[in-house]
């Protein structure tokens, strides 16, 4: 007995060495998959985050790229000292004013309608009288006591267009121009005026001390604070919510077999009924938290709908994208894929086209890009209309994205169709070999069928 036991225990041990041996040859492969899994992730990400802080390197040199409708109606002191602010604030830094004549924009209306189609972020009027009125001010009496420096100067913004850089960029220079105007206005008049100031009248002398003011109109309010993730975090959210509900799609495809179990047609309209009814439900949740965080947000009914339409068509883009590759490709690539599908459409909808280097222009065929401008058009209303654009771009990525889908649901349906050939060919080898038949019989036959 004793002698039994050192043979087991000699077996044993031969046992464990063998499989340690086996394991430090798989250990070896597996450590390096794993450095280079790893490795892969690091530089995709760091590839992609690049691409990102690209879009928006040395952005604030190339603010100039933003660019602000000018017309002198008043002809006087007022206008000239504009010129000189402006002369004294441009550069890379400073929106561009362009300057056009009353001829070309007749009234403030028509300097409104600018902005409001997009033409250009802001515009800025020397309003008809200004001078005049100040000069009435200054020498005291009713002139002096009605006089309202907010009237010399207005300008037109539309801060629900990429809020962030509206309220950063385009109101911020907007007030610097102004505040710089009225320096200037006191540089260069400033001597006059004292010669000719009512010394003895408190609103003359104001009128002196402040003569320069400007009034604004917001074409669209949106000050409330979660507008900053709705053209962010929501066109990311947007992509995820499809990636993760193709991971349930094909898991319950792969689990049961549909791919082989039913026909091609079949099939396919289930994927897509299934991809409809998601999306769907997923747009009208994405609108429903919009409006839920709105605050003083003003919009109605018909633009929740409108929004609702627009994010539908969106998802159902990313979600035909992310399903033509997620069919093909091998699951260890699609979080590349999405990581490198997210980055395009984040950096092309996070920030204004105008001030990203030539490079990244290319990007406004991207369906968020293009979503985006919609939904902007529809929460003022019709500002900014570019929908006779962003509509045939959104719709051609819908159909391409339907194609692709498509041909690649065949593609699976037809690797599904060999897959289960080969497993019937091993089944009915091996109940032909317990049930004593030849192999060499049956390859035969199986030639014989296939041909």
């Amino acid at each position: 007995m004793i002698q039994s036991g050192r043979y087991a225990l000699v077996n044993t041990a031969r046992s464990y060495r063998n499989q340690n041996q086996k394991f430090m040859v798989i250990r070896k492969k597996i450590l390096l998959r794993i450095a280079v899994g790893g490795m892969a992730y690091i530089v995709w990400f760091l590839a992609c985050l690049s691409y990102i802080y690209g879009s928006l390197y040395l952005s604030p040199g190339r603010h100039a790229a933003f660019h602000v409708l000018a017309v002198d109606y008043d002809k006087g002191a007022v206008g000239q000292a504009l010129q000189v602010a402006y002369t004294q604030l441009k550069g890379p830094g400073f929106v561009t004013l362009d300057f056009r004549s009353p001829s070309a924009y007749p009234t403030e209306a028509d300097m409104f309608h600018a902005v409001w189609r997009g033409d250009y972020w802001a515009s800025v009027a020397i309003t008809e009288g200004a001078s005049e009125r100040l000069s009435a001010a200054l020498q005291g009496g009713e002139a002096a006591a009605t006089y309202d420096q907010s009237t010399a100067l207005h300008y037109v913004w539309d801060q629900q267009y990429y809020t962030i850089y509206a309220n950063t960029v385009v109101q911020r220079h907007m007030n610097q121009l102004v505040a710089a105007t009225r320096l200037a206005y006191s540089n260069i008049n400033g001597m006059q005026a004292m010669r000719i100031v009512n010394k003895t009248d408190q609103t003359a002398i104001q009128a002196l001390l402040d003569p320069i003011k400007a009034t604004e109109t917001n074409i669209h309010a949106a000050a409330f604070g979660s507008v900053v993730f709705m053209n962010t975090v929501s066109m990311v959210m947007a992509i995820l919510e499809q990636f993760f509900f193709l991971l349930t799609l094909n898991g319950i495809f792969g689990a049961l077999n549909l791919y082989g179990r039913m026909t091609v047609l079949s099939s396919m309209c289930l994927r897509r009924l299934a991809g409809i009814l998601f999306t769907f439900g997923a747009a009208l949740c994405q609108s429903g938290y919009y409006w839920a965080f709105r605050e003083n947000w003003e919009v109605n009914g018909s633009q929740f709908l409108l929004t609702w339409m627009a994010v539908w068509l969106l998802m159902q883009i990313h979600l035909l994208v992310m399903d033509s590759i997620s069919t093909t490709a091998p699951p260890a690539a699609m979080p590349f894929v999405v990581l490198f599908w997210i980055t395009l459409n984040n950096a092309s909808a996070a920030s204004p086209l105008d001030i990203q280097t030539g490079f990244y222009k290319w990007s406004i065929i991207l369906p968020s890009h293009e979503a985006y401008s919609v939904l902007v058009t529809i929460w003022t209303g019709g500002a900014h209309n570019q929908v006779y654009r962003a509509l045939p771009i959104l719709f051609s990525w819908w159909i391409v994205a339907n194609i692709t889908a498509s041909l690649a649901h065949i593609r699976a349906c037809h690797l599904a169709y060999q897959l289960h050939r080969k497993q019937d060919t091993k089944r009915s080898a091996h109940r032909d070999v317990e049930a004593g038949l030849p192999l060499t019989s049956r390859k035969e036959d199986l030639t014989s069928n296939q041909k």
